[in-house]
């Protein structure tokens, strides 16, 4: 017994130090327990705020409030990310975060504690999103940025299909406060698991990313031509997707297409997205994670233009598979630019911030611009003006620069796979 001793890790620290591929499975885990979190209180929040007598405007202005800090939180959480405290910033916006969750189920609804907690909520989130992304990339190391991003945001989107699992069964049994203070632990838990991560390698690159509002300026002048390329991707996908997401729902019934087939659809093209996160994870290791964007940009502004020629299940079933399919590999792959920076020693924190912030800035115009194009033209058309506009402006982004046209798919390929053994990368 004395000479296996030492193959028994003392703690979960000296495990995750012994295997690399532990730690960046570990920090899947958290991501998983985070959404989780998160999914469970997008399900409870609405509910729980009617509970206690909120009015429809309140509601929709609390929901907003959570959505615009965690877009005011992106930035300054992506200036503030360095790689040797990396671990102590991500547990710290977890705890606001497990605080903001409880803080729920203790509230009794009232106004000023709950709008305080939806303040939080957001920005605790949104710093998570950002800070959660760096961290992962510079976990992941040297592995296959593809394959290692398709896993991360697999986690992501497991996550929130488990959290609305969650939130609707537990609520209905033990209530919704009960619910809230229960995924409220989760947090707490993934901070204790994060620092027991090893140092992280980008520990000693220092960026100068200024001071105040000027340097922050400054910082994002000099930030990478990629960067932008992968804010376009999730402004395209969330501008063509999240405009049809809203108003399909309005414009099926018009062409004979009823409600429940509209949520069957709905039910598929997500099924296809979660599907597709863990599928690419493993075809990423073999192939241009490059060329996959520039086939699922297009692929998905086609499948959105083809919408209004079809009004039955055989014709949309393709169509919602396709956009599933899409959503998922360009979540991963503009990921992976973005992990791609990390290896060449750039400032993947501000980076993370700025990508973050397209994510939440497509969500939050992507219905507005739809809503006014529809007004102008009918839903049917908007399908066909945003896809088409959007997939417009990628290209003028891709075409920009040399770097961009590489990362976007349009230059000469150049496969990213697994380094070398002997060049000190990873096969996994």
């Amino acid at each position: 017994m004395e000479r296996h001793r030492h193959l028994v890790p003392r703690d979960v620290s000296s495990f995750v130090l012994r295997s690399p591929r532990g730690s960046y499975l570990l920090m899947l885990a958290v991501a998983a327990s985070i959404t989780t979190a998160k999914g469970t209180v997008e399900i409870i929040y609405p509910p729980y705020l009617a509970g206690y007598g909120y009015p429809l405007s309140i509601i929709g202005f609390l929901t907003s409030l959570i959505a615009v800090l965690q877009l005011v939180s992106r930035v300054p959480a992506g200036v503030a990310y360095r790689s040797h405290r990396a671990k102590r910033q991500y547990a710290l916006a977890l705890v606001a975060f497990g605080v903001s969750t409880i803080g729920f189920a203790f509230a009794n609804g009232q106004g000023l504690v709950v709008a305080g907690l939806s303040a939080l909520q957001g920005f605790a989130f949104g710093t998570l999103g950002t800070l959660g992304l760096a961290l992962a990339i510079d976990v992941t190391g040297k592995r296959s940025v593809g394959a290692s991003m398709a896993w991360y945001t697999a986690a992501v989107s497991t996550g929130y299909a488990l959290g609305s699992l969650i939130g609707g069964t537990f609520a209905e049994r033990i209530g919704m406060p009960a619910t809230l203070g229960l995924v409220g632990v989760m947090p707490f838990i993934a901070a204790v698991a994060v620092m027991a991560l090893p140092p992280l390698e980008g520990g000693a690159h220092v960026f100068d990313r200024g001071s105040g509002l000027r340097g922050l300026l400054a910082s994002g002048a000099r930030l990478d031509s990629r960067v932008w390329l992968a804010v376009v991707i999730v402004l395209y996908l969330n501008l063509v997707q999240d405009s049809q997401d809203t108003f399909f729902p309005v414009f099926a019934p018009g062409v004979g297409i009823s409600l429940a087939l509209v949520g069957l659809l709905r039910a598929i093209k997500s099924g296809a997205a979660i599907f597709i996160r863990f599928g690419i994870a493993v075809l990423l290791r073999s192939m241009d994670y490059r060329r996959v964007t520039l086939v699922a940009v297009i692929a998905s502004a086609l499948a959105a233009i083809a919408i209004p020629f079809s009004s039955s299940l055989f014709a949309l079933f393709p169509i919602f598979v396709i956009m599933g399919l899409t959503r998922g590999m360009l979540r991963a792959t503009s990921a992976a630019t973005i992990a791609e920076l990390r290896q060449e020693g750039r400032d993947v924190g501000l980076a993370s911030g700025v990508y973050n912030a397209g994510l939440d800035i497509g969500s939050i115009i992507g219905p507005s611009v739809g809503g006014a194009i529809a007004t102008a033209f009918g839903i049917g058309p908007m399908f066909q003006i945003v896809a088409g506009g959007s997939l417009a402006a990628f290209l003028i982004v891709a075409l920009a620069t040399p770097a961009t046209r590489q990362a976007a798919g349009l230059a000469k390929r150049h496969t990213i796979g697994p380094r070398p053994i002997a060049e000190g990368g990873h096969s996994g």
